[in-house]
């Protein structure tokens, strides 16, 4: 199916040109406006853009908030591009279909009053909502509202709401499989950050694939760490100095897997040679690290992608697949390895 880009390289035109001919084409020049037209013939799209353009209320913007949180908490971190993995699908494929992201930041507490103030205000025309809770009150407040909306991650509010996830207990489970293969039985564990549904998802993926392979849970090798360098490091201190430590760790996400792999190279300790780390993600850094990060790859701009394909389908009325899971993939790398003798630290 042809989409705003080829019509962009026939015509010989930015993408935001061909975007202002279908929504504003009062904006274009009129040689520019007949490239485009002649370069839609030629191509044969059939603006969907176009056609919801007739709709006045349409903003064609679509809304996103990134959640901020203080210096010390376990959340986001700056340099994680996994999130910026994620908005680039978006973009794009918002774009491909002549619609714009507006991207917001907010705290927690400043959330609910900032998606009421898009929907009252008719900012944006479709909200996506990322980092779900079990019981969520955003999607409460949205499916109330009946304002289109997309989760990248699943909740049990009771909602049928739409959502693209990844099957991060499948995910986990594969990396407890392949550790166990590798001989290893204390694994140790960091959770993401209590109160999110993902972490939910894992912990089952994580029981269930322990108890699979006949390995019990060991409560002193499970730490709540976060998506930072830093709670990695402070988790992987802790599991360090347990009585028994772990040959294997699998971490909350690749930034926390750094922060501990930083601390097995303070200790004189190697990651893959001492103790296997898994991550979670496989952002770009993951497999330039020293030593290179095995880790669980999400199609994170695939996810954003569908997220926004999706939306707009919820937007113009159509017929679409709403729920979509993703299994990760597991990456073997250098920071694993068969598990040798007990850790001495």
């Amino acid at each position: 199916m042809a989409t705003i880009r080829d019509i962009a390289r026939r015509a010989g035109v930015s993408v935001g040109s061909v975007s202002n001919y279908l929504n504003k084409p009062d904006v274009v020049s009129t040689e520019t406006r007949e490239a485009i037209r002649q370069a839609i013939d030629e191509v044969g799209y059939h603006p969907r853009a176009a056609a919801r353009s007739l709709k006045s209320n349409h903003t064609h913007r679509l809304g996103l908030l990134y959640p901020i949180f203080p210096e010390d908490a376990v959340g986001l971190e700056a340099s994680d591009n996994a999130f910026l993995e994620f908005l680039a699908g978006v973009i794009t494929s918002a774009a491909e279909q002549g619609y714009g992201v507006v991207l917001y930041a907010a705290t927690s507490q400043e959330e609910l009053p900032i998606y009421e103030r898009l929907m009252g205000e008719k900012q944006v025309d479709g909200l996506i909502l990322a980092g779900t809770h079990p019981l969520d009150p955003r999607i409460d407040l949205l499916s109330r509202q009946q304002f289109p909306f997309v989760t990248f991650g699943r909740s049990r509010n009771g909602v049928n709401h739409a959502y693209v996830d990844a099957d991060g207990a499948k995910g986990i489970g594969d990396a407890v499989g392949y550790l166990a293969e590798l001989g290893h039985r204390r694994i140790g564990y960091m959770a993401p950050p209590d109160g999110l549904m993902c972490t939910i998802h894992r912990w089952e993926g994580f029981g269930n694939g322990m108890a699979a392979h006949g390995l019990a849970v060991d409560e002193e090798l499970v730490v709540e760490a976060g998506f930072t360098e830093k709670s990695g490091q402070i988790a992987m201190h802790l599991l360090l100095d347990s009585p028994d430590p772990p040959t294997a760790v699998i971490a909350a996400n690749d930034l926390c897997a750094f922060g501990a792999m930083r601390v097995l190279q303070k200790r004189g300790l190697l990651a893959g040679r001492d103790v296997s780390v898994i991550g979670f993600d496989d952002i770009r850094l993951a497999s330039h690290w020293y030593p290179s990060l095995t880790t669980l790859r999400q199609p994170l701009r695939r996810i954003g992608s569908v997220v926004a394909q999706i939306l707009i389908a919820i937007i113009s009325g159509e017929d679409v697949e709403r729920q979509v899971i993703f299994e990760p993939e597991l990456i073997v790398r250098r920071s694993t390895g068969p598990v040798k003798r007990a850790v001495k630290v």
